[in-house]
């Protein structure tokens, strides 16, 4: 992934620098501070985290498939399946790594009906968050 771009202007060069230079004037932890020397640094927005839109449909039939054939093996709880992010990662075919990304930016969510602090997913669940993710 590409670094993030950012661009660096000189407060001097800004037609607002003498308000801004006074508005950090009154803050008593830059007494000691060159006011001469503020820079404002400006970042690039990062894109909206997505997964690419024709794996979707592939890693909805492997996850089925994967589950309908290895469930047999997943522990239950109350009913539940105990299917973690290496399970799914396991099933999609995909790297554990990939998976904690969508997981971290909130593309997939644990199940609400997860046990303690451990995070387990239903595979319905899983399957509609992917599907919206197509929309």
């Amino acid at each position: 992934m590409p670094r993030q771009k950012q661009l660096t202007f000189h407060i001097q060069d800004l037609r607002c620098a003498g308000h801004i230079v006074e508005e950090l004037s009154k803050l008593p932890q830059l007494d000691n501070f060159d006011m001469s020397s503020i820079e404002l640094t400006i970042k690039e927005n990062k894109p909206a985290p997505k997964i690419i839109r024709k794996d979707i449909d592939m890693l909805i039939d492997r996850l089925q498939r994967g589950f309908s054939a290895n469930k047999h093996t997943v522990m239950q709880l109350n009913g539940y399946y105990l299917i973690t992010n290496v399970h799914l990662a396991k099933w999609m075919r995909t790297t554990q790594a990939s998976v904690n990304k969508w997981i971290k930016d909130g593309l997939i969510k644990p199940s609400k009906n997860s046990f303690t602090n451990l995070k387990f997913f239903d595979i319905d669940e899983v399957v509609d968050q992917l599907r919206k993710q197509k929309q």
